[in-house]
């Protein structure tokens, strides 16, 4: 891989590589930490990128509350085939349209975990940690039964599924 045709080609396998591998948010700078170990060891101080499905939405004076579903994320897409990481609700400064923001829209979202605010999950007593997002992102809906599961992807370049 001498010639400049060997090295321009290997650049651009490179760059299309890790084009695939951007994620839509800006990365989260402290350890990540998940809804569940929030609310059972201590809230996280540094920001965290939290997602997963949407399961209620509620419109305030100010702000769009959504209950969210957190599962473990890849590229900051939740992997809604695995098992899930707790639940948390996500407060977006503004309002969101349910339409748009509806049950079953798969979401991510960046922010500061301030608080827990505790609540109910059918019968169930429930904490939940209170992400405030300072950046969100919503997933384009998938027809049913091709969600991911964990398989490998062929596309530009090749990438694993884990």
């Amino acid at each position: 891989m001498r010639t400049p045709l060997g090295w321009l080609t290997a650049l651009l396998l490179i760059l299309g590589l890790a084009g695939c591998a951007t994620p839509p948010l800006t990365p989260a700078p402290g350890p990540e930490v998940t809804p569940r170990a929030a609310v059972l060891d201590a809230l996280p101080t540094a920001e965290q990128v939290w997602g997963g499905v949407i399961v209620r939405v509620e419109n305030l004076p100010d702000r769009t509350r959504l209950e969210v579903v957190s599962y473990p994320l890849r590229n900051q897409e939740p992997l809604t085939g695995r098992m899930t990481d707790g639940r948390f609700l996500l407060e977006v400064p503004g309002f969101l349209d349910p339409v748009d923001h509806r049950t079953g829209r798969r979401i991510t979202a960046r922010g500061l975990v301030e608080r827990t605010e505790a609540g109910r999950i059918g019968e169930v007593d429930y904490v939940f940690p209170v992400l405030v997002a300072s950046e969100v992102h919503l997933w384009p809906e998938t027809p049913v039964g091709q969600r991911d599961t964990g398989r490998v992807r062929f596309g530009i370049g090749i990438g694993i599924g884990l």
